[in-house]
């Protein structure tokens, strides 16, 4: 047996739901599974995905993003600064009625807001956040090797059944 595959029990309890929920998700194709003999086998992988609401896309934006805010609480005027000179390039090259420009308004009004609302933004998860984050003002905060590093390792976490390890 493929020891990477869980049982639904095990499934279960990682999700905090009844065994026969897990089942049931089975049953309706919203979760995949392999049977070994007469059980359901069930990939590590296909419960994240369950659980995390974001596409690959996303987090990876996420990642980036949670290294921007390591350099935020690091340098706070260096990465404000940086964040407020892309905004005002950006706002005058896109159409004043347009959704990026809502956007880059947006970030303006959360970085007058402070660092505790940067901060919420850079790594949230909630609807805002992860569109606030396809217009990140951010741009040139990470060096192109420490980009290129975090996106080898996102590359890698979601090639490994169980994410990244470091040993």
């Amino acid at each position: 047996m493929d020891q990477t595959l869980m049982s639904t029990g095990t499934a279960a309890v990682l999700l905090g739901v009844s065994r026969q929920h897990v089942v049931d998700l089975c049953e309706r194709g919203e979760l995949p599974f392999t049977r070994v003999g007469k059980h359901r086998r069930i990939s590590p992988r296909d419960i994240e995905n369950l659980t995390n609401p974001l596409t690959p896309d996303e987090q990876r934006s996420l990642w980036l993003h949670e290294v921007v805010l390591g350099q935020l609480i690091l340098d706070p005027e260096r990465v404000i600064r940086i964040a407020r000179q892309n905004l005002h390039r950006w706002q005058g090259l896109h159409r004043s009625d347009g959704m990026s420009v809502h956007y880059l308004n947006q970030w303006e009004a959360i970085l007058d807001r402070g660092i505790d609302d940067v901060r919420r933004a850079l790594v949230g998860i909630d609807r805002q956040s992860i569109e606030l984050r396809q217009n990140s003002p951010f741009a040139g905060v990470l060096t192109e090797k420490q980009r290129a590093k975090v996106l080898r390792n996102f590359a890698a976490h979601r090639a490994e059944p169980h994410g990244l390890l470091i040993a």
